[in-house]
């Protein structure tokens, strides 16, 4: 899998792999703070789309893969990164109060456990603190 996302207890973490993606991606990954994570969702290719910006560093191959930065539409500055490549199906969204990156787009099998997973993080039900250990 090009892309990896692990949940801390404090940040969320997105790794991209294999020699091919990182150079389409421009990128090896990034840590969001759960702080400045606002929520995450699974996402169609379609609905993803309909905010997808203009390209600034990546690649763009219709119906095929979107990756790297792009603009964030009706927000000046604001940049979006993706890593979207060959399965459309599986893509995550995560939404951040960050200008860079405001969102991310990713591919990733497990996309609904991972959605849970940070948003359990992000908004926890039962109103505990979250630990400072990771």
């Amino acid at each position: 899998m090009a892309v990896q996302v692990v949940v801390r207890d404090l940040a969320v973490d997105v790794e991209i792999s294999g020699v091919l993606d990182v150079a389409a991606c421009l990128s090896t990954g990034m840590r969001i703070p759960l702080d400045d994570v606002e929520w995450a969702r699974p996402i169609s290719w379609d609905e993803a789309r309909t905010e997808l910006g203009w390209r600034l560093f990546g690649a763009y191959v219709p119906g095929q893969l979107a990756t790297g930065w792009y603009t964030t539409p009706g927000r000046k500055g604001a940049r979006q990164f993706w890593a979207v490549f060959r399965d459309r199906s599986s893509l995550l969204e995560i939404r951040t109060r960050l200008e860079r990156p405001s969102r991310l787009v990713l591919a990733h099998e497990d996309r609904d456990r991972l959605a849970w997973w940070i948003n359990e993080r992000v908004h926890p039900a039962d109103g505990f603190e979250r630990r400072a250990d990771g």
